[in-house]
């Protein structure tokens, strides 16, 4: 009762005498007016008691009367500068427990506007939306991203200027600072209209941290997109020379006695499923039924400091990578990460460099985060013990911990410390620290260091490793460049980290210039660029040795009137190999002797190629990308990751995306490569694969989704490309051909899920993987596997 009593006093004091009235520096009862085109972008923030708003759609409650009003928006894509097409409203107020937006769209065309029964997450390439961001830190570095098409689907993510989270590599698909992955609890609602559209936004305190600070500012922006002409415009005007968006974005001022209250958050999941699969003799047959439980648990310690737990975690709701073609691969394929416990507080653990990649933790056991920010420190610590897949192998327990400082305006300065230790002692530690520094609103320069430490069974003795990077990058609404620096030693080993080259040095610059069209007009953008790429061996580039690959690429993109781009590049390549790394590679003679193999230097003169793309965005039914590639480029050994010989690369790719209805979508896309020996024109590889995704969507809750992927993937033998011989790995004791592969195989997955909110599910789902005869023979098709699950979970919020 004295903890309650407090609280409403609290809010008492925010309020005012009359504990319903706004107040504040020159509020009033009435909706004060800020016009982002007048830079009249910091909002006195109107507060009452409760709201009493009704999340439904429709802009009705009488307290939207006393909100204040954002409007005069600014449009910064295709062409910067100019008012917005199309008029928005914005209305915000806040009470005891969070913060409301409403969203009043205006459109001169209403049938023109996008808006589809989606999944949440889904439609920000596909429908009209309007995107809260509120920075609760007002640190100019991360913020929170709030966005509502116009029937109130939700998309919600993380903005974060200082790099990507521990599951992706820069800022995320196109160019964007907004990790798409971590969910948070809120409500919205919206409907189309005679005008337009409206929604409404609920925001709980509980979702979101912000300082202990009994009066605080936040940074707030507001943007908008029209799809059928691509369209963006901001209520605080944005510019694209200055590199830091959030630096532009308006505030929201006197925010007084802000409380989340007690917060802890019980999610437990119960799963069932029934595996099948082959066995040594080929019979294809079912395990018994299996049961599982498993748990998370939040808690919120301050409202900046988060502790998260995990037990027995099931990841069932991921929806499976999407394949990949590998006939040619000479390194590491990286996968996003997806699963929900390792995406809270991922913008903590974001790098210039991937040190931390928690999709290494492939079977976790149990695992404990604590995350947060005091002060100008975020930190953050994560710790997991990763079962092993061999039930002869021992567990292996990973820490990460992460510490990250401002600096300046919006630089950073931090360290991390990573530690696999798997039980029986060996381990992997990495030691490293970065930072970013933002000079004159236009340039940044990052820079980071690392050292790792390895101790296992295949080294005789502990073995150390050095990684350094560094980068520098200029914004610019015409102009931008960037360069980049990454150098590895041989023996740094990030085992808690993705890299796909060790032991190398690269180098990679790109020059960009845009012209700017009229709004509307045929031309609306037209972007040159210009990119130089280099590798070295690491001991090579210091010794003042030349490069071992090369590339020079000028590319182009053009922006045409109604949402239609073009993309193209050519490109020159130049390859030298390295003698030493074909070291176990021979020719099998025709006597039955073995010679060592030695590619054919003057085969790698000159390797040229181009590419061509298109993306449309017209039509409101159908829309897609096309790309096509020509490239010459080497046969790669996989075992060696070495070139053998050239080849001419044929590489395509469609993705169509149809909108059947409001809730029926499909998304249809192959990608297809096929490499021809340069030398006689002979077929060496091919892939080819297909996907369908269709997904009916009952309500914002309930959808049926299935999916149908085929993969067919061919790889012929290696030859010695003078002789026509095969080629061979040889050892102390044997040689092994180098043979080619087959494989033809598809799978089926459906799935209905109920998710009225992240955390909250239904989920019956079925999977069955099969092998084809022959490519796309579908007659001599063999089951290979198969699992039907099911998955129910709640998540309770005190």
């Amino acid at each position: 009762m004295v903890q309650s009593f407090f609280q409403v006093a609290a809010v008492a004091s925010l309020l005012g005498p009359t504990g319903s009235e706004a107040s504040g520096p020159g509020m009033s009862r009435l909706a004060e007016r800020y016009v982002g085109t007048a830079a009249e972008i910091v909002v006195a923030t109107p507060s009452v008691l409760s709201a009493g708003i009704a999340i439904d759609g429709r802009l009705d409650d009488a307290v939207w009367a006393q909100a204040a009003v954002l409007e005069g928006f600014t449009q910064f894509k295709p062409v910067e500068g100019s008012a917005a097409s199309q008029r928005t409203e914005i209305r915000v107020i806040v009470d005891s427990d969070a913060i409301y937006f409403s969203i009043k769209a205006f459109d001169d065309n209403p049938a023109g506007i996008r808006a589809t029964l989606s999944a949440r997450d889904s439609y920000v390439f596909s429908d009209d939306y309007v995107r809260v961001i509120l920075d609760t830190f007002d640190d100019q570095r991360r913020a929170y991203v709030f966005t509502v098409n116009p029937l109130g689907v939700q998309h919600d993510g993380l903005w974060n200027e200082s790099g990507g989270g521990t599951g992706r590599r820069g800022h995320g698909s196109f160019g964007s600072p907004i990790d798409a992955n971590p969910d948070f609890l809120w409500d919205s609602d919206g409907r189309l209209t005679e005008e337009g559209y409206e929604a409404e936004l609920r925001i709980p305190f509980k979702s979101l941290r912000f300082p202990e600070m009994e009066v605080q500012s936040w940074g707030l922006q507001v943007e908008r997109k029209i799809q059928r002409n691509g369209y963006e415009s901001s209520w605080a005007p944005i510019t694209g020379n200055v590199a830091n968006k959030l630096t532009q974005a308006g505030q929201l001022t006197d925010l007084r006695n802000l409380d989340m209250g007690l917060f802890i958050e019980l999610n437990p999941v119960l799963t069932g499923s029934r595996n099948g699969a082959v066995d040594e003799l080929g019979n294809f047959g079912h395990d018994s039924p299996t049961g599982d439980f498993g748990f998370n648990a939040t808690y919120g310690v301050t409202s900046n400091l988060t502790l998260d737990a995990t037990y027995n975690p099931d990841f069932s709701q991921v929806e499976a990578d999407a394949g990949q073609v590998q006939v040619n691969e000479r390194f590491a394929l990286f996968f996003e990460e997806k699963r929900p416990f390792f995406l809270e507080g991922t913008e903590i653990f974001g790098m210039p460099q991937q040190i931390v990649y928690t999709r290494t933790i492939a079977n976790p056991i149990a695992g404990g985060k604590m995350t947060g920010k005091v002060g100008g420190l975020n930190v953050g610590y994560m710790g997991a013990i990763d079962e092993s897949f061999d039930v002869t192998g021992s567990d292996t327990y990973v820490n990460l911990v992460r510490v990250r400082g401002d600096v300046g305006t919006s630089g950073t300065i931090g360290a991390v410390y990573t530690d696999r230790t798997v039980g029986s002692g060996d381990f992997n530690r990495v030691a490293g620290a970065d930072a970013r520094i933002q000079l004159g609103g236009r340039y940044t320069v990052t820079v980071m260091g690392a050292q790792s430490f390895t101790d296992n069974a295949d080294v005789l003795e502990r073995v150390d490793g050095r990684m350094g990077s560094a980068r520098v990058e200029g914004a610019g609404r015409t102009f931008s460049f960037n360069a980049d620096l990454v150098d590895t030693q041989g023996d740094f080993k990030p085992g808690s980290g993705f890299f796909q080259r060790i032991g190398s040095t690269q180098f990679n610059s790109r020059l960009s210039y845009t012209w700017f069209g009229k709004r509307g007009g045929f031309l609306e953008q037209v972007n040159p660029s210009f990119e130089a790429k280099g590798f070295w061996d690491h001991d090579a580039f210091w010794g003042g040795q030349g490069l071992e690959e090369g590339q020079l690429q000028l590319g182009w993109r053009v922006g045409f009137r109604d949402n239609i781009t073009f993309w193209g590049n050519v490109q020159r390549n130049v390859f030298e190999y390295q003698p030493e790394q074909y070291e176990g590679l021979y020719v099998g003679m025709s006597d039955g002797s073995f010679q060592a193999f030695r590619p054919n230097q003057d085969l790698f003169g000159g390797l040229n190629g181009y590419t061509l793309s298109l993306w449309v965005n017209k039509w409101e039914r159908v829309r897609g990308n096309i790309r096509y590639s020509v490239n010459d480029t080497p046969i790669f050994d996989r075992g060696f990751g070495v070139a053998v010989e050239p080849a001419r690369s044929y590489s395509g790719n469609l993705s169509l995306n149809l909108y059947l209805t409001r809730s029926l979508s499909s998304d249809i896309g192959v990608t297809q490569s096929r490499l021809v020996r340069k030398r006689d024109g002979v077929e060496h590889s091919s892939a080819i694969i297909p996907r369908i995704k269709t997904q009916y969507q009952f309500s914002r809750a309930l959808f049926l989704r299935g999916i149908f992927e085929y993969g067919s993937q061919e790889r012929s033998a290696l030859m010695d490309p003078s002789t026509g011989l095969a080629l061979y790995q040889c050892g102390t004791t044997a040689c092994t051909t180098r043979s080619g592969s087959l494989g033809h195989d598809f799978r089926i997955e459906g799935l209905v899920g109920y998710e009225p909110s992240p955390g909250t599910v239904f989920f019956l789902g079925y999977t069955r993987e099969m092998d084809d005869g022959s490519a796309f023979g579908f007659e001599n098709v063999r089951a290979t596997a198969d699992g039907l699950f099911v998955k129910l979970s709640y998540r309770f919020r005190m």
